[in-house]
């Protein structure tokens, strides 16, 4: 019970730094800000001009996720009374929801080529990694283990992605295909890695 109390916590430490974190927008960057009282989804120029609120809610946006092509951001919201992947235009307009889960849905990530998601859905405390189409329809699991996974990350071809699991132990990063199969584990180290992300193409 302390391990799994443990785990949960060391995932929602990496869950809600990475909602913090900024994501570039094409020319502009998104991030996470509750300066105005709850957590909202903020685009800016890369210079830090032009600062503006898209989400405009009392509940929490979280998690923004831009597509390769920069014209749509997903992202986490608890607005519908749960926690769900939505999506929106990169001006804010169009909001739709993607997800309607029983339990938390978060870390949305986007294919290379926009069109798929993968995103955590935690269940019953149980994290898993999912993927689905952007249009919402083909909703598959692609972990399917009993430890914890989380942080997904694309491939630049689109033929794998990267994740954080604690299923030998501790938190290490590992890497998969795209459909779940061929996993592999990329570190053995004694603390806890989390956040794997790719670097170039």
């Amino acid at each position: 019970m302390a391990k799994t109390n443990l785990s949960i916590t060391l995932l929602a430490i990496v869950f809600f730094l990475s909602a913090c974190g900024p994501r570039q927008v094409g020319p502009r960057v998104a991030c996470s800000s509750d300066r105005d009282g709850d957590w909202e989804i903020y685009v800016m120029n890369a210079d830090g001009s032009g600062q503006i609120n898209l989400t405009n809610e009392p509940s929490t946006d979280w998690f923004p996720a831009c597509s390769p092509d920069g014209t749509r951001i997903a992202f986490s919201s608890d607005r519908d009374g749960n926690w769900d992947i939505y999506v929106m235009t990169a001006d804010g307009s169009g909001v739709t929801r993607l997800t309607d889960n029983e339990g938390w849905d978060g870390e949305p990530s986007w294919s290379p080529d926009g069109t798929r998601i993968a995103f955590t859905f935690a269940r019953d405390g149980k994290p898993e990694i999912y993927v689905m189409n952007a249009d919402r329809s083909g909703l598959t699991n692609l972990t399917k283990d009993p430890s914890s996974d989380g942080g997904s990350s694309w491939a630049p071809d689109g033929g794998s992605i990267a994740f954080s699991s604690d299923r030998d132990g501790d938190w290490e990063i590992y890497v998969m295909n795209a459909d779940g199969g061929g996993v592999t584990r990329l570190t053995d180290a004694p603390g806890d890695d989390a956040g794997p992300t790719w670097c170039g193409k």
